[in-house]
């Protein structure tokens, strides 16, 4: 993962962070968030259910979705016959 841009707020405080993620770094990210439950998230963190929903929406709907018949898991079989 490589971060490309920090946005601060008013305060000077990070607002938005834009990173770079490799193909199995996202697959990674995506197949831990969906095998959460509402509550593991809330666990980790306030509002996790819905920040980890968001996250893994937006990674399999607009990623793994479009290029992979099985999704998440179609780029988690993908990366297991991968050299």
């Amino acid at each position: 993962m490589k971060v490309k841009r920090i946005d601060l707020d008013d305060e000077e405080m990070p607002e938005r962070v834009l990173v770079e993620l490799s193909h199995d770094e996202a697959a990674y990210l995506a197949l831990l968030l969906g095998r959460q439950t509402g509550n593991d998230g809330n666990a980790i963190a306030a509002g996790g259910a819905v920040l980890g929903g968001a996250i893994y929406d937006g990674l399999t709907e607009s990623l793994f979705n479009r290029f992979y018949e099985d999704g998440v898991n179609g780029a988690e079989a993908a990366m297991r016959v991968r050299p």
